[in-house]
């Protein structure tokens, strides 16, 4: 057996036919754990024990994924600048940064409804500003 050292997942494939004709399609994944000895991927099974992951009979595929977050630290200080719709500039205080296995971080921030997500990823995105920096 070989360690998946690199973060990989396989996708299955769930058909949903409703009653008005439509079919629709989405996926669920699991993480690759590791690699048998004929290089086959090995996912958890339902047992908790590591199985193929093309055991399953609606298998798909296997791809590369974001490397799983192991850490988050303070936002200590951090600031994300936005600009709104009629062009005035506002900072929002960047929460934590959430580092992943493979060394990246990303600056996440909590919205007012409660909701977290990278802070470069909102489309008014202007900039990050470091702490003491206006």
């Amino acid at each position: 057996m070989i360690p998946a050292t690199q973060p990989h997942e396989a996708r299955y494939k769930h058909t949903t036919e409703h009653p008005n004709g439509t079919t629709t399609t989405h996926y669920t994944t699991k993480r690759v754990i590791a690699w048998d000895d004929d290089g086959h991927p090995l996912v958890v099974g339902r047992a908790g024990t590591l199985d193929r992951a093309t055991s399953w009979s609606n298998y798909h595929d296997i791809g590369a994924c974001p490397a799983p977050v192991v850490a988050v630290i303070p936002g200590a200080g951090w600031q994300g600048e936005y600009k709104s719709d009629d062009d005035a500039v506002f900072t929002w205080p960047i929460t934590v940064w959430a580092i992943s296995a493979d060394g990246s971080c990303k600056p996440l921030a909590v919205d007012a409804l409660g909701d977290t997500d990278d802070a470069r990823d909102s489309e008014n995105f202007v900039r990050l500003i470091p702490p003491g920096e206006s």
